[in-house]
Parts: structure tokens; C-alpha cells; sequence
């Protein structure tokens, strides 16, 4: 695959799968700009300008990608430095692993201020900027297998990453005259440090485990985040042109089990 020349905005990027995904559109050929509200990598603590300086022809622009102000600082910069858009990843998300019981207001807001409201804020600035370079971009929302199957502690993540599924269909539809692609990637078990701690509950741990069919490695039911990056790479890759609307999910087999 080569995207070489192209540029390509990865929100939730210093950490997890983004990190993985900006990694490897970067080793494609890609010009990055990551999009994050942290200073640091949550997997190792590394600095965000350090991780950007890594990537090689790179910048890193900091916001919450559910404030519109920073959505549009993101994608100037994008613009300002590398003088295009043609990729979005609409990584960034939070979750709230919380039983009904336990998930308050505050809990499901927070959830859907980010992985949904984000999600269109920062599409809705890639198309408008896509558009005016005369169409044809690639936006890849990063969604979840838990939009199609339920789960433990999960109702307000379904729920969010359920509304990113729909997103992609409808904005494939609208853009597509434009030449843009809009592809949903929804991953299944990953170890990332996003929900060791949910997963490391013993209980969780055997239910992800019972549902994931594939066994790598010896006994591997995890993907690894470079796993799910190949994944998004394809999306992200002419090798995938006439694709959109689409949920390509990375599970393991959880969907069929």
C-alpha cells in the first residue's frame, strides 16, 4: 500500500489504536497530523511532540475534538502546514464501563460528546475542506463490534459507537457524488491500555475470551492495536476504492460467536 504525499488526520492519536494507526499511515508514505486532548501517550507516557517528531513529516495539534474550536484549529493546521486533507481517522473516543445502575447523566453525556458529537464535528470540517479540493478524500470512523452485539457494563459505548455506524452510512451517501469514501473500522477485544483495567476484571476477561473465537500466537484472543492499524490502512488505501458505507469489523470472530 502507498499513501505516499497524503495527508492524514488521526484524532485520539498519541495512544492506543490511534497511535498505531498514525504509525502506520505514516510508514505508508503519509504526512500526519494527530489530533489529541492529552499531553502524553496513556500506553508509555511519552511526550506527544516526541511521538509526533517520530512519525518523521508530522505535527501535533492538541483540543477536544467535541469543542468546534478546536476541530477547526486541528484542521487548519492540517491545511496551514501540509496544505491538505485527504484522510480522516475519527479515532478519538471515551467510554464508560458502568453498569446501568452506576452510569449516570453526566457518564452517558460525557460518552456521546466525544465519540459521537466528535465524530461529526470533525467529518462535517473534512468533508467541507475535501470538497474544496474538488472532492476525493477517505474518511475512516473508528467505531466498535459493541455497535452491532451487546456487552457487559457497555450500554453508554454501544450506544455511541452504534450512532457512528449510522453516521457512516448516512455521510457515505451524501458524499459520495463527491468522490469521498466513508468506511466505519470496528474492532473487537484490543489490548489497550483504553480498558485494561475494564478487562483485567476477571469476570470481563472470560467474557471476552468465551466470545472471541480466533486463537493467535498459542492462546492469543486480543488484537493488538498494529493489528487493527492494518485494517485502517486498507481503508484508508486505493486498495479499497470502491468501498463505502461500510463496517468492516475486526473481531476475532466475536460477531459470528
Amino acid at each position: 500500500m502507498s499513501l505516499q504525499g497524503k495527508v492524514a488526520v488521526v484524532t485520539g492519536g498519541l495512544s492506543g489504536i490511534g497511535r498505531a494507526i498514525a504509525t502506520r499511515l505514516a510508514d505508508d508514505g503519509a504526512r500526519i497530523v494527530l489530533g489529541d486532548s492529552a499531553e502524553t501517550s496513556r500506553d508509555d507516557g511519552t511526550p506527544g511532540d516526541r511521538l509526533a517528531a517520530q512519525l518523521g513529516d508530522a505535527v501535533l495539534v492538541r483540543g477536544d475534538v467535541g469543542e468546534p474550536a478546536d476541530v477547526d484549529r486541528l484542521f487548519d493546521a492540517a491545511v496551514s502546514v501540509f496544505g491538505s486533507v485527504d484522510i480522516l481517522i475519527n479515532n478519538a473516543g471515551v467510554t464508560a464501563f458502568k453498569s446501568l445502575a452506576e452510569l449516570t447523566v453526566e457518564d452517558f453525556d460525557r460518552v456521546m460528546r466525544t465519540n459521537v458529537r466528535g465524530s461529526f464535528l470533525c467529518a462535517r470540517r473534512a468533508v467541507a475542506q475535501m470538497r474544496r479540493q474538488e472532492g476525493h478524500g477517505v474518511i475512516v470512523n473508528v467505531a466498535s463490534n459493541f455497535a452491532f452485539v451487546g456487552a457487559t457494563d457497555a450500554v453508554a459505548y454501544s450506544t455511541s459507537k452504534g450512532a457512528v455506524a449510522s453516521m457512516t452510512q448516512a455521510l457515505a451517501v451524501e458524499v459520495g457524488r463527491d468522490g469521498i469514501r466513508v468506511n466505519a473500522l470496528c474492532p473487537g477485544a484490543t489490548a489497550t491500555e483504553f480498558n485494561r483495567l475494564h478487562r483485567g476484571r476477571p469476570e470481563i476477561a472470560a467474557e471476552w475470551e468465551r466470545m472471541t473465537p480466533l486463537r493467535l500466537d498459542g492462546d492469543r484472543y486480543l488484537a493488538t492495536p498494529a493489528e487493527i492499524a492494518d485494517a485502517a490502512a486498507f481503508l484508508a488505501d486505493d486498495t479499497s476504492r470502491f468501498m463505502t458505507g461500510a463496517a468492516l469489523v475486526v473481531d476475532g470472530g466475536w460477531n459470528a460467536a
